[in-house]
């Protein structure tokens, strides 16, 4: 019998390591699920990471191609560009980290943050890249 290789969740590989690289003095909630109330007093910033259709696993079965979508809300139109930027330099430095035991190979940005108005009226600001992580 061959012994699986089972990918981790990219959703939740990405959500540990924007916790992880955070700057200690913003105090971001990082989830996968669209955070509700997107307008509470506890977290004003709030990051949302998805995995959007598209990528899967290599032929070979050792990395797993993964589409990423980053949302970033906050208060204000500035403040959510800003935690945008701090995001991007997160995914930007994580080539070769490892989270959660997952090996990051490689991250490329698709598309720079744009202001994407929120049914909530707090501002977001989101972005999209492409992330390689090892299988096994």
């Amino acid at each position: 019998m061959t012994d699986l290789i089972v990918p981790a969740s990219a959703e939740t590989v990405l959500a540990t390591l924007i916790r992880e690289q955070m700057p200690a003095h913003l105090d971001v909630w990082v989830g996968t699920e669209t955070p509700s109330p997107r307008t509470n007093p506890g977290h004003t910033l709030k990051v949302r990471v998805s995995r959007t259709p598209g990528g899967g696993m290599a032929s070979h079965g050792q990395t797993d191609h993964v589409f990423a979508l980053l949302e970033c809300w906050a208060d204000t139109e500035d403040e959510a560009d800003d935690l945008a930027a701090v995001v991007r330099a997160i995914m930007k430095s994580s080539r070769s980290r490892t989270v959660l035991g997952c090996f990051i190979r490689w991250w490329k940005e698709t598309s720079g943050p744009y202001r994407w108005p929120d049914e909530s009226n707090q501002e977001r600001y989101q972005f999209t890249g492409e992330l390689l992580l090892k299988i096994g």
